[in-house]
């Protein structure tokens, strides 16, 4: 096992270099320079201004930027040390350094001397907001490295006001951010908690409590927490307050009879790293907590005016400790089992959707994150979009698909395998997302899932300008699937090579350079591929009609696994395939 945890420990120390390797193309900042900015971007949530000071009279300032909470900008100045190879030791000079780091912005009297001699001149008046901001308490000092750490040599650290990182740390928080749980949370406090109920520790696998808590307390922390990090990993978002609902029912509840809502409502999960409790204050802390289910309930009540502090809920605290260097590779899986088990079964006894309850597994995860990467966003979870549409778009991220239509079009894709292909992807989504068939769907790769969402996306919106043909306004509502399986076989023929770099760059191409020349051949094309499948459905219906059978209809003809499976391996027309080249070589 010490084997198997070196491994994937020095696969994620390589991930960081490929990472960062990433970041350095995308800004053109050399290597070093751009280790402190893949830190940002993957430590705190949506940094603003992040601007590299790395060079000569840098001041030890490589980095700085600012994060804004809803209510306050907090400003996180950088000490980086970047280097590529595997668990080097931090040499005892980083630590003179961060002493030092830390010094420039403790001794007040000397600043402006050290700006002359140690700051070029185009930074002073920056160096100068950030020593004003440290001074007022709204800056935080950090030091990155991907060195190991030097044990003892740090100890002189300890009381500084400065945030260090090691290879360790980072590795932590890498495998947190490969669960979409990073950013951190802040500490959630549980205030007048009397009792603390916990089964014996040889009776669960997972530490874990339970409480009746005040929620007041949630409601307050829900108020720094403007972007809902807190139910990250909840499969759900908030689905609002509709008139005669069961939040309609739990708002008045909290708000009209709050002695009531103890044993009214189903209770509230939550995941945190570690909690623990101060009997003389009777104050719970939960560390970088996460809401796993309620997240109806906390969204019903938050902003009910003069909340009651009598209205309690039950909370069942399930602990996720992070785990230490020599066991990675058991304790990640075993992690990511936990939570997945924990998000899926605490949300079972409330109405959901079979795709909801995948919303957070590794499969899911990975999409997200390759479609964010390229400026899209995937929708897991039902109306996330809706709730963060405009944060999103302020950073130039895009709406892309949601989870049922993708996983449609991802069996679609199979269209000659068995249990797959368009017409078991029309008859029932929810089918799609449990056994054999969702496991075929998992082996999808990302890249070939980007290319299911462009290449039916740009379907979609040709099929939207043809429907000036009545047949094609006919057939509109139910051809979706099928055409684009069509295509996907045109393409195969002719020699695409889905999941490869050079069919990713020609349809990002295609996206950011729509109109003209290129929209009137995926229009070509796909007009040819319609007429194909109506000449199909054509046929089929009078061999139906004289034979006495029921009559055929768009509805019944799509869902019929035999018919639309025909229809797909009917030899294809040349002017598709002439259309399909056009298309590629555009």
């Amino acid at each position: 096992m010490a084997n198997k945890a070196l491994k994937d420990k020095v696969e994620l120390f390589n991930l960081i270099l490929e990472r960062v390797k990433e970041t350095s193309k995308k800004t053109g900042h050399g290597d070093a320079q751009s280790f402190g900015r893949w830190f940002a971007e993957m430590y705190f949530f949506d940094p603003q201004g992040l601007f590299v000071s790395d060079g000569s009279r840098d001041g030890k300032i490589d980095t700085f930027f600012t994060t804004h909470n809803g209510k306050v900008v907090a400003h996180h100045i950088l000490n980086t040390k970047y280097t590529e190879e595997y668990n080097k030791l931090a040499p005892r000079e980083f630590y003179n350094e961060i002493a030092y780091f830390v010094q420039v912005f403790q001794n007040t009297e000397q600043r402006e001397e050290y700006l002359s001699q140690k700051v070029k001149s185009e930074l002073r008046s920056r160096y100068r907001t950030l020593f004003e901001r440290f001074d007022d308490g709204m800056a935080e000092l950090i030091f990155v490295t991907n060195c190991r750490r030097n044990e003892g040599a740090d100890v002189p650290l300890a009381n500084l006001p400065v945030k260090i990182f090691h290879l360790d740390d980072l590795i932590q928080h890498l495998v947190d951010d490969l669960d979409v749980t990073m950013p951190r949370t802040p500490n959630l406090v549980l205030s007048d908690i009397h009792t603390v109920l916990s089964p014996d520790k040889s009776d669960t696998s997972v530490a874990t409590s339970i409480v009746f808590a005040q929620l007041v307390d949630f409601i307050d922390y829900m108020k720094s927490d403007p972007y809902d990090l807190l139910f990250a990993r909840n499969v759900r978002v908030s689905f609002g307050t509709p008139k005669h609902s069961v939040n309609a029912e739990i708002r008045e509840t909290f708000a009209n009879n709050p002695e009531e809502f103890a044993f009214s409502n189903n209770g509230i999960t939550v995941l945190c790293e570690k909690h623990t409790q101060d009997p003389g204050s009777k104050r719970l802390t939960l560390i970088n907590p996460r809401v796993v289910n309620g997240s109806q309930t906390l969204h019903s009540i938050r902003d009910i005016p003069n909340p009651s502090r009598q209205a309690r809920v039950m909370v069942r605290i399930v602990e996720i400790p992070p785990f230490g260097s020599d066991d990675i590779g058991e304790r990640i899986e075993a992690r990511r089992d936990i939570l997945n088990k924990i998000s899926v079964r605490s949300n079972r006894q409330n109405p959901i959707k079979k795709w909801d309850l995948v919303s957070n597994d590794d499969f899911q995860l990975d999409i997200y994150r390759f479609f964010r990467r390229r400026g899209w966003f995937y929708e897991r979870r039902l109306r996330e979009w809706r709730q963060r549409s405009r944060e999103l778009r302020s950073v130039s991220i895009k709406k892309g698909t949601d989870i049922k239509s993708l996983t449609q079009y991802i069996v679609s894709y199979y269209w000659n395998k068995p249990r797959l292909g368009p017409a078991n992807a029309k008859r029932s989504a929810g089918e799609l997302f449990e056994g054999d068939v969702y496991e075929q769907v998992q082996q999808t790769s990302t890249e070939v899932a980007y290319h299911i969402f462009q290449v039916s996306d740009s379907i979609r919106i040709s099929l939207n300008y043809l429907k000036s043909f009545k047949y094609i306004k006919s057939l509109r509502p139910h051809i979706n699937l099928a055409l684009f399986s069509l295509v996907v076989r045109t393409f195969q023929e002719i020699g695409v090579k889905w999941g490869s770099p050079e069919f990713t760059e020609l349809l990002d191409n295609h996206a950011e350079d729509w109109e003209g020349k290129r929209f009137a051949l995926w229009r070509s094309m796909t007009k040819k591929a319609i007429d194909h499948i109506y000449s199909a459905y054509k046929s089929e219906s009078k061999r139906t009609k004289r034979s006495g059978e029921k009559a055929l209809t768009f509805v019944n003809y799509f869902k019929n696994q035999t018919s639309i499976l025909a229809l797909l391996k009917k030899p294809l027309p040349s002017e598709l395939k002439r259309a399909a080249r056009k298309v590629i070589e555009s």
